[in-house]
């Protein structure tokens, strides 16, 4: 039997970007930054990055063997935010909502990982959403 927590991991990136580019980039441009070599299931292998628009979409990589999920869209609501029902390994059925709000000329990008057990790799997620995040705000520098 697992316990959920009510313990989430936040994170907070600062970009260069509106808010309606900032969403675009990490959604529709998931793809261009995501590091598939350290994070996905496929590493090299994986050919695209797909993030489906509107609720019911799902996220998943692509490699020459298929495509393997990492979620699936519960809302959508651009260029404002969205919300997933991660499904990868032990944090599966855990939820990831990404916010964008204007920030000085740039946005604010807020990340909550939440609903963790108390038998999932939470401290793995912790650190992991940092080298994820780092080439998005790397893409979105002016």
């Amino acid at each position: 039997m697992s316990t959920v927590t009510t313990e989430t991991i936040s994170k907070t990136v600062l970009v260069d970007f509106e808010p309606a580019e900032a969403f675009e980039l990490f959604t529709a441009g998931v793809a261009s930054w995501w590091p598939v070599r350290t994070h996905s299931y496929g590493g090299d292998a994986v050919t695209d990055v797909v993030l489906e628009p509107g609720a019911g979409g799902r996220l998943y990589e692509v490699t020459a063997d298929g495509e393997q999920d990492w979620g699936r869209v519960l809302e959508w609501d651009p260029p404002h935010r969205f919300l997933l029902d991660w499904q990868i390994g032990e944090a599966r059925g855990t939820e990831v909502e990404v916010r964008f709000s204007q920030e000085g000329p740039g946005s604010r990008v807020e990340l909550e990982h939440r609903g963790f057990s108390s038998d999932a790799p939470r401290d793995r997620y912790e650190g992991g959403w940092d080298i994820v995040l780092k080439p998005y705000v790397e893409g979105a520098s002016r």
